[in-house]
């Protein structure tokens, strides 16, 4: 197991994550910032903000940035995007 932190990017801002997340490995730190994204979009969207610009950044216990996760990704392919 590894230590993983998501960083929330949110335009040129980052919130940042103190305290990361224990993971298997970097997919399991993908899929959990998927969930995660998905989470913050709903929750957003039912609030009427579009949160565009808005990624995980993903760093291992040193630092390291490891991958970086748009919140679009969180989208599933064939969503339909509008009406």
């Amino acid at each position: 197991m590894s230590r993983f932190y998501l960083h929330q990017q949110i335009g040129t801002g980052i919130i940042e994550d103190p305290d990361g997340t224990e993971l298997a490995d970097l997919a399991a730190a993908r899929c959990e910032a998927i969930l995660a994204a998905r989470q913050l979009l709903a929750a957003a969207l039912l609030a009427g903000i579009a949160p565009l610009g808005t990624a995980f950044r993903i760093s291992d216990d040193i630092g390291n940035l490891l991958l970086t996760i748009p919140f679009g990704d969180a989208v599933p392919d064939g969503f339909p995007t509008s009406a």
